[in-house]
C-alpha cells in the first residue's frame, strides 16, 4: 500500500473516531460516567492524583504549549529559517482554531460529578490539553528533530501527550471521549499538514527562498 494511501485512511480512521466520540460520549455515555467517577474515587482515596493532575494541568495548558511554541518559532526564523518559522507557527496554531471551533460546534458541557480541583470556563469536546498537546509536541518533533531520530522524538511527543491527556479525566474536568477526541484531532492534523509543510521546507527550499531564487511563502 502507498505510504500517502496509508496515511489518508488513517486521518479518516481519527477523524472517524473524533465523531464517534462526539456522537455516543459524554453525560449519556456509561462508559465516560464511570471512568469519571473512577476518577473521584482514586483522588479521594490519595492527594497523588490530584497533586499530578494539577501539574499536568499546566504543563500542557496555553501558557505552556504556546510559550515552547512561540521560543520555537522565533528560534527558527532567527536562525533564518523563515519559511520553517512561518510554517511551524501556522501548524500549531490552526490546530488550535480548529479545536477551539469544534468546541462551539459541538457545545457539550463538562463533566460535574464532583467538585473540580481546577477552573474550568470552556466547553468540553474535544481536550484542549489532549489535542493541542499532541498537536505541539509533534510538531516539534517533526521541525525540529533530525530525520534519522525523528521517530524516536514522535514516540516521546505521543506519550507525553497521552500523559497530560489522560490526567484531565482523572480530575475531572473532562469526559475521556473528549479526551480520545482530542488526541485523534491533534494526530489527523497534523498527519494532514505535515507532508505540506515537509516539502515546503526541505533544505533546497529554504535556500531557494533565503537566497532569493523562488518567491517567499504566499506569493507563490
Amino acid at each position: 500500500m502507498p505510504h500517502s494511501t496509508f496515511r489518508l485512511i488513517t486521518i479518516l480512521a481519527l477523524v472517524a473516531l473524533a465523531i464517534a466520540c462526539a456522537l455516543v460520549g459524554g453525560p449519556a455515555n456509561s462508559v465516560d460516567v464511570a471512568l469519571i467517577r473512577d476518577g473521584i474515587a482514586a483522588r479521594m482515596a490519595s492527594p497523588l492524583p490530584t497533586e499530578a493532575g494539577l501539574f499536568l494541568n499546566y504543563a500542557g495548558g496555553v501558557a505552556a504549549t504556546l510559550g515552547i511554541g512561540t521560543v520555537a518559532a522565533l528560534l527558527l526564523w532567527f536562525r533564518g529559517r523563515v519559511r520553517r518559522a512561518v510554517l511551524f507557527a501556522a501548524v500549531v496554531l490552526g490546530g488550535r482554531l480548529l479545536i477551539e471551533a469544534i468546541k462551539l460546534i459541538v457545545h457539550r458541557a463538562r463533566p460535574a460529578l464532583d467538585p473540580h480541583p481546577v477552573l474550568t470556563h470552556s466547553l468540553s469536546f474535544p481536550s484542549v490539553h489532549a489535542g493541542n498537546s499532541m498537536i505541539a509536541f509533534l510538531a516539534l518533533a517533526l521541525f525540529f528533530a533530525p530525520a534519522a531520530r525523528r521517530g524516536g522524538f514522535v514516540l516521546l511527543a505521543v506519550l507525553a501527550s497521552l500523559v497530560i491527556g489522560s490526567s484531565r479525566s482523572l480530575i475531572g474536568v473532562h469526559w475521556p471521549s473528549d479526551v480520545l477526541a482530542g488526541w485523534s484531532i491533534g494526530a489527523a492534523w497534523i498527519l494532514a499538514t505535515w507532508p505540506i509543510a515537509s516539502r515546503l521546507t526541505s533544505d533546497k527550499a529554504e535556500h531557494d527562498v533565503v537566497g532569493g531564487h523562488r518567491p517567499v511563502l504566499g506569493e507563490e
